[in-house]
C-alpha cells in the first residue's frame, strides 16, 4: 500500500503583493485623474459615460486582483514515489503547478541566502508560503523541459513521506546531516 501525506501552505501576503497592489491603485487613480481633467477640458454627457465605465471597469479590477492575490494556497501531497504541488486559489479553483517523481528529484536542501542555487533552469517555481523560515530547495528534471528548480515549505510529515522514496545519497545528507 503506498503511503499518504498532505500539507496545505497558505502564501503569505508579502512585499511583492503589496506593490502590485498599490500598482494597481495608482492606474486607477491616473485613469480617474485622466478622465476628470478630460471632463474639465471637453464637458459632455459622453464624458461622463466614460468616467462612469472606466470607473465601474476599474473597481472591479481591484476588487478581482487584491482578492485574488490575497488568497493563495498550495497543497503538497506524497502518494507513493509522486509528489504534487497545487495551486489553491480562493478556496475554490484548483491548478496543478507541478508532478514531481521523487526518485527522479537530483538536489534536495533546506534553503539559505547562501546556497542558493546558481545553475540555470529552464523552469523556477516558487510555491513556498512567502517566508524564509523552513523553506527547501528542490531540484529535478521534467522530461519536457529540463532541469528545474522548486521553492517550498514542507513540515516534516511531507519530508518523513518522501524519504522511502528518495535516493540513498540525498536521503543521508537531508535527515542524517552528513
Amino acid at each position: 500500500m503506498d503511503s499518504f501525506c498532505e500539507q496545505v501552505v497558505k502564501r503569505e501576503f508579502g512585499i511583492k503583493q503589496k506593490l502590485a497592489v498599490l500598482v494597481i491603485i495608482a492606474i486607477f487613480a491616473l485613469a480617474e485623474f485622466a478622465t476628470i481633467v478630460a471632463y474639465v477640458l471637453i464637458p459632455s454627457a459622453f464624458i461622463i459615460a466614460i468616467t462612469l465605465s472606466i470607473a465601474i471597469a476599474a473597481v472591479a479590477v481591484i476588487l478581482f486582483s487584491v482578492s485574488r492575490i490575497k488568497n493563495v494556497e498550495f497543497d503538497y501531497s506524497v502518494v507513493g514515489n509522486i509528489l504534487a504541488v497545487d495551486k489553491v486559489i480562493n478556496k475554490s479553483r484548483r491548478k496543478k503547478v507541478a508532478r514531481i517523481e521523487i526518485g527522479n528529484i537530483e538536489e534536495l536542501f533546506e534553503a539559505s541566502e547562501e546556497n542558493y542555487p546558481k545553475d540555470r533552469y529552464a523552469r523556477k517555481i516558487d510555491v513556498s508560503n512567502g517566508t524564509n523560515e523552513g523553506k527547501y530547495y528542490c531540484v529535478y528534471r521534467e522530461p519536457n523541459r529540463g532541469k528545474c528548480l522548486m521553492t517550498f515549505s514542507p513540515k516534516q510529515k511531507i519530508l518523513d513521506g518522501m524519504k522511502p522514496s528518495l535516493n540513498r545519497e540525498l536521503m543521508v545528507k537531508l535527515f542524517y546531516k552528513k
